[in-house]
């Protein structure tokens, strides 16, 4: 409770103190503090270390799927390069640049923000962004914006899709080396532009390209996982301009190390009497190896081509053994040992043709090819405790092989006050899964299967100026899907759909400083490609354990959304007050559904009922001007939400499944300029929630899901003008994920109760970059 209360002062105070300083900044007339002061090279020796940044579009313009944010003015750019040397800073200054000039509501984090705390995974630099959460306190691998499933989050490398064997079509995020990104946005209301997914907002992950006449980095890092092991990585990446020809080469190597060990222990007749449970000891080591590049070659003013080939690669080792416990708890019979190999492989190249027909009117045309596959390998041994013999197990064996090719195009043009947009395109996936098992491959026909979903596009858009100080964008986008899926005793089912999904985006600069916007849109959420086919995979039948079917007739969710938010910019627009409310209506919303056939139960997903999602989100940032110290930030940010279900088939109405009401950030960063160092700190907490789910024969499952704090400091030192050391301790606090689920009769008394725990490491990492 104390740290409730810390937390929320925190907020309350900074908005406070914001409102406060420019309130009286306005009614003194005296002018704002400025941001930054120009140094010479002896006051300022990390200006350039290791902190190139350029301002170029991202892979794929407006024919891509995502439009990027609009980027700062080559002078914006200039001045924050060479302003008083504080990177974060600078980068914090970009980042509301780009945010205030977009189109539609847009969070941005940029560069030297995303290195701040020595984040290998993108995962963990995007948690202090707003209403960011993740299905567990180790995975941060999968994004849930604002709180709700990951299915509803859609993230996006460079503006388009990547390849990813995860079937709910989510990218797990820690393939990307976070010291290849350049920025990150979060589109919480998309244009007509971008693809229809991503109900909770999408995440475009943009990688780096730097165009100057030349320049290049190199970084090497390591560190400490405790009780895991050495993580570390290598790369180097060079940029410049050769004539007409601007190009960006990038490589590197990365060693992550995981953590995912837990202890469950569970309960029978009134949650009191001990009934086993289980002890897990897992270690996951992911070799990294990652090539990005983006050629760009001005054939004439009119004519640009673009190239963008890419390849990714992970090695993942899992190492378990789990302790099946005996009744009394206190002694385990029998130890499971399993190893897993899994390699993720994904390779691609993007082309693009740019044409100006007129200093008014632009086309582009691309085409994108991405192949891709994702191997698993188990083998297990199972010992009986005590004194038992190792007895191997059926291997098993998990090929997914995985295929992308989509092309379209656009034309853009200004007529009388009017920015005219219009594009069309097309993609297809193609997904094949055969798993076999056993010594000699038997096929398991409830993972054989192949997926084709091919995916036509066409959408027109209109911005323009109602009142002068404003930007109303009014959109329209067509979306056709077939999809086709062949289980293993080849037989074949077709669906598909066609939705029609509007967009309206409306910004207004109230004053130079305020922005108000409006956003209203319907987007989609396609069902996982696995819930597509309708083969069983076998449980134990029960409530607790279904078997669980596909369901290729299914249709995508429809979901309408709303957002309504306002950013107030602060001393020179190096500051920001924001508030941002948001709702979100959900129509044919896909549920799994029990239902008994004999018996044993089945769950399968149908389209079955209505949802809602609301809340608000704030941000702060604050440069403490008011009290003499220009170069310590104070920042925050929280998100408030709350959603309703209504149980088609039990009339219950709940909250959506693992869903918190709470997600809060609070930060600051100090510059000590004799130093040339910037200081760090940033404390994050998802707030323990309860959710209660009732089942078809009366019975319910109540779950109670622990706070998760987590507590990051890092030193960002400039040793001179090309070289940067990075210092980091990150989870400080190594929170435990504590849930217990809470299994009631239909008449309310307790049957069983499940208590797990699952701890997590603190991490120590340095970082050394070289930038010239």
């Amino acid at each position: 409770m104390t740290w409730d209360v810390r937390v929320h002062s925190a907020c309350a105070a900074l908005a406070l103190a914001g409102s406060f300083t420019v309130a009286n900044a306005q009614e003194e007339g005296t002018a704002l503090p400025p941001v930054t002061v120009t140094a010479t090279d002896q006051e300022n020796p990390g200006k350039k270390a290791a902190s190139k940044k350029a301002k170029a579009s991202q892979s794929g313009s407006s024919s891509s799927s995502q439009a990027p944010a609009t980027q700062p003015t080559d002078s914006q750019s200039a001045t924050s390069a060479v302003a008083s040397g504080n990177a974060v800073s600078n980068a914090a200054v970009d980042a509301l640049a780009l945010r205030s000039e977009a189109p539609n509501a847009t969070v941005v984090i940029e560069g030297a923000q995303l290195q701040q705390y020595n984040n290998l995974s993108i995962g963990d630099a995007v948690r202090r962004l707003p209403g960011v959460t993740f299905p567990g306190v180790n995975r941060s691998r999968d994004i849930k914006l604002r709180g709700i499933g990951k299915e509803y989050t859609q993230v996006l490398l460079d503006g388009r899709p990547l390849l990813d064997g995860d079937s709910s079509r989510n990218m797990e995020v820690d393939r990307i080396p976070a010291t290849f990104i350049e920025r990150i946005e979060i589109t919480r209301s998309p244009l007509a532009s971008m693809r229809s997914e991503g109900a909770a907002g999408t995440v475009n992950i943009i990688t780096r390209r730097d165009f100057g006449p030349s320049g290049g980095q190199i970084t090497i890092g390591s560190g400490y996982v405790e009780g895991n092991g050495t993580p570390g990585e290598f790369s180097a990446w060079n940029g410049g301009q050769v004539g007409a020809l601007r190009y960006f080469i990038g490589g590197g190597y990365q060693r992550r190390l995981v953590q995912e060990s837990s202890n469950e222990f569970v309960f029978g007749a009134n949650g009191t009497t001990p009934r086993g449970g289980s002890l897990v000891d897992q270690h996951r080591k992911f070799d990294e190896y990652t090539f990005l590049s983006r050629f760009e070659l001005a054939i004439d003013p009119a004519n640009t081509i673009i190239f963008s080939p890419t390849y990714l690669r992970t090695n993942e080792f899992r190492d378990q053994h789990t302790l099946r416990l005996n009744n009394d708890q206190a002694s385990a019979n029998r130890d499971t040992h399993e190893v897993r190999h899994r390699i993720r492989e994904t390779y691609g190249s993007y082309l693009e043709w740019q044409h100006a027909f007129s200093g008014l009117s632009s086309s582009s045309v691309f085409f994108d090819y991405q192949r891709g596959r994702e191997d698993t390998t188990r083998e297990s041994t199972q010992t009986s405790l005590p004194g038992g013999s190792p007895v191997v197990q059926a291997p098993r064996f998990v090929p997914i092989e995985l295929e992308r090719i989509a092309s379209g195009g656009s034309v853009t043009t200004r007529v009388r006050g009017h920015e005219l947009e219009a594009g069309i395109g097309w993609a297809q996936t193609q997904r094949a899964e055969n798993e076999v098992r056993g010594l000699t491959n038997v096929p398991l026909p409830e993972r054989n299967y192949e997926i084709s979903e091919a995916i036509y596009h066409a959408y027109v858009s209109d911005a323009f100026s109602v009142f002068g100080h404003d930007k109303l964008t009014l959109g329209l986008r067509f979306e056709y899907s077939i999809v086709e899926t062949i289980d293993f005793a080849k037989n074949s089912f077709d669906n598909d759909a066609a939705d029609l999904n509007p967009s309206i985006q409306y910004k207004l600069a109230a004053t130079p400083n305020l922005d108000f916007r409006v956003g209203v849109a319907r987007t989609l959420r396609r069902p996982d490609l696995r819930d597509l086919t309708p083969t069983v995979v076998t449980g134990s039948g029960t409530i607790a354990d279904p078997d669980q079917q596909g369901n290729p007739d299914i249709s995508p969710e429809k979901i309408w959304g709303l957002d309504v938010g306002t950013d107030f910019f602060l001393f020179q627009r190096s500051g920001l007050l924001s508030a941002n409310f948001f709702a979100r209506s959900f129509e044919d919303k896909i549920e799994r559904t029990l239902a008994q056939d004999g018996s044993r139960w089945i769950s399968t997903p149908r389209n079955a009922g209505d949802g809602e999602l609301y809340g608000v989100e704030l941000e702060g940032r604050l440069p403490m001007h008011m009290i003499g110290l220009p170069d310590l930030t104070l920042w925050a940010n929280g998100t408030a939400m709350k959603s309703e279900l209504t149980d088609q088939q039990t009339g219950q109405t709940r909250r959506f499944a693992e869903q918190p009401d709470l997600i809060t950030n609070v930060g600051a960063d100090y510059y000590v300029r004799a130093w040339a160092t910037t200081f760090g700190l940033g404390y994050n907490r998802t707030y323990a929630y309860d959710q209660n789910i009732e089942q078809v024969n009366g019975t319910s499952q109540h779950t109670s899901f622990s706070n998760l704090d987590r507590l990051d400091a890092s030193a960002r030192i400039s040793l001179d003008e090309n070289v940067v050391l990075t210092l980091s301790a990150s989870n400080l606090l190594r929170a435990d994920d504590d849930r217990t689920i809470t299994t009631r009769n239909s008449a309310g008394a307790i049957t069983a109760r499940t208590h797990s725990i699952e701890p997590s490491p603190s991490v120590y990492y340095a970082r050394l970059s070289y930038g010239w």
